[in-house]
């Protein structure tokens, strides 16, 4: 199965496709000072709803991208529905194409550093999204130290420890301003989300030539959970800003 339609199916239906709700994200959105007139660009932007809420809580303007048409849909529905379709724009399109007009006052990845290989490369390319002031808010997995068993560690390669991602950041002469963290409850909802999201698709696909493929994969992601998942990987949002240097 293509990759775009696997997340359409196991994700597409959650109002948020990350692990954190929508306080969590409006604390990260006040973390990186996002005010009235604040243009912002989210780059793998899902169903819309990071930008709505930020749009909402602090009348923001911008644009999010999304390369997976079904979801840029849905995130232009949500922003027209929330009454920002005249200040937030999607963009369908490849986030790895995209050159701006003009630099953003934030650049937010939120659960999308796939799309460039990991954080260090989504950090770099959010750099080049902002002006010399501006902030930038990373959601991300992390490893809760740096003894993860190998052979689960392994399958997760872009994966990083927070000690790592502090030095990544410093690296580019950025500060963590602050850290928005995901708890338990937030990564059983997420995950349980993506397995009910399955299961409904096998019951109305019986016939479908993937659906053993489709078992597989739902039998591998809780494998991982409760495996290894829940103990040793975590997830938050970064809320990083110009340094003192």
């Amino acid at each position: 199965m293509e990759e775009n339609e696997l997340v359409s199916i196991s994700q597409g239906t959650l109002t948020i496709m990350n692990p954190t709700t929508p306080e969590k994200v409006i604390a990260a959105g006040r973390a990186a000072g996002l005010r009235e007139g604040s243009r912002v660009v989210e780059t793998g932007c899902g169903n819309g709803t990071i930008l709505s809420l930020w749009g909402r809580e602090y009348g923001i303007s911008g644009i999010g991208i999304e390369a997976r048409e079904d979801a840029c849909r849905r995130a232009t529905e949500m922003l027209r529905d929330a009454g920002l379709d005249g200040r937030i724009t999607v963009r369908c399109m490849d986030a790895r194409e995209y050159v701006p007009d003009e630099p953003f006052d934030c650049a937010a990845s939120i659960g999308a550093s796939h799309i460039r290989g990991g954080f260090e490369a989504t950090l770099d390319a959010l750099l080049g999204l902002v002006h010399d002031e501006g902030t930038i808010v990373i959601g991300d997995r992390y490893w809760r130290s740096d003894r993860t068993p190998p052979e689960f560690a392994r399958e997760w390669p872009d994966v990083r420890t927070e000690y790592e991602i502090l030095g990544a950041v410093r690296e580019v002469g950025l500060d963590v301003a602050a850290v928005v963290r995901s708890d338990g409850n937030d990564w059983d909802r997420y995950e349980s989300g993506i397995w009910q999201a399955v299961l409904s698709w096998l019951g109305d696909h019986p016939d479908h030539p993937d659906r053993d493929f489709m078992v597989a994969y739902l039998h591998r992601l809780q494998d991982e959970y409760f495996g290894y998942g829940r103990e040793h990987m975590g997830w938050a949002m970064y809320v990083l800003v110009p340094g003192f240097w």
